[in-house]
């Protein structure tokens, strides 16, 4: 039987414009006599909430998603690399494949000579949406800033793949969703280019033509993390 269970927590800090914004993390961790590869992948939910000073009520400001993979403590467990090839989760296959060495289970040469990643667990950014009152104020990047000073310490490097949410099939085929969003009217190509611009300001630089971001943890905060990327 799988049982999940969820641990929340709360980080404050003040934005800019005398915006006053938290956010609150629910991590899901599925629970099993004997360790399963799902066991290796916790889902973090961070739901942010933010007013004007001390004036008013708290407003729901976004959430961020993001995925902790633990790919170190799934080998040391007995996941062999064949299975860890196929995606402990769907979405997860990708970023070993072109991480990892498919038969080692260590990072790929070129992706430890530039990041110097120690240990081989990987902190996913999934997505970030921000609500458009809050656009602006800084909220988003500082959120980003907390989960990984929160779960990145553990992690060799931080990815995320920017993609524009308006542009996903979810929120193409969700009316009400997209009213939401209020994203800027611009082209598909544009907004991918805007976004990945957002990215790498704070840190994040692209693996070649992948569309994957990475951040090195070894160089967050050491003036190094805006290297070049590499092919």
């Amino acid at each position: 039987m799988k049982i999940e269970k969820a641990t929340a927590g709360s980080e404050t800090t003040e934005a800019k414009r005398n915006i006053v914004a938290s956010i609150e993390f629910a991590v899901r961790a599925s629970l099993h006599e004997e360790y399963v590869d799902a066991d290796f992948v916790h889902s973090i939910f961070g739901k942010i909430t933010a007013k004007s000073g001390d004036r008013g009520d708290e407003e729901d400001a976004g959430y961020v998603k993001a995925s902790l993979v633990q790919f170190g403590e799934a080998m040391d467990h007995g996941i062999s690399t064949e299975r860890l090839g196929d995606g402990i989760e769907g979405g997860i296959a990708e970023y070993w494949e072109l991480l990892f060495d498919l038969n080692t289970g260590c990072w790929k040469e070129e992706v430890q000579d530039e990041y110097e990643a120690s240990g081989c667990d990987l902190l996913i950014i999934d997505c970030m949406e921000i609500s458009p009152r809050f656009r602006g104020t800084g909220v988003g990047p500082i959120a980003v800033g907390r989960i990984i000073d929160i779960f990145g310490p553990v992690c060799g490097l931080i990815a995320c793949k920017p993609w524009p949410l308006q542009f996903t099939p979810a929120f193409a085929r969700d009316r009400k969703a997209l009213n939401r969003l209020k994203a800027p009217n611009v082209g598909r190509d544009e907004a991918i280019h805007k976004l990945r611009a957002y990215w790498s300001r704070l840190g994040f630089w692209p693996l070649g033509e992948t569309g994957i971001h990475l951040l090195g943890m070894a160089q967050r905060g050491s003036g190094e993390s805006s290297k070049r990327c590499f092919a």
